[in-house]
């Protein structure tokens, strides 16, 4: 089994922030054991955040241009034109 301190790189910003908030009230407000284990992860918390930061913006990928919607075929298509005939 896996430690909560090992799963922080596999977590995402979310869920750290989360985290985060979840490890400070618990400091503060929760059982001395709770206290103890959050004092303990905010900082490797903190840590893989300043990493997360530190690395570049991934690059965005281009959209594919928009269609441009075409007005809905009215009568037959095949039909001559009246002054072809």
């Amino acid at each position: 089994m896996t430690t909560l301190a090992e799963r922080l790189p596999t977590l995402t910003d979310a869920d750290l922030k989360s985290l985060r908030a979840n490890a400070e009230r618990l400091a503060s407000a929760g059982s001395p054991v709770q206290a103890a284990s959050a004092a303990e992860i905010v900082p490797l918390i903190d840590a893989e955040l300043a990493v997360r930061a530190a690395r570049p913006a991934p690059p965005k990928k281009p959209r594919a241009p928009v269609k441009k919607k075409l007005p809905p075929a009215t009568g037959h298509q095949t039909a001559l034109s009246s002054d072809a005939a």
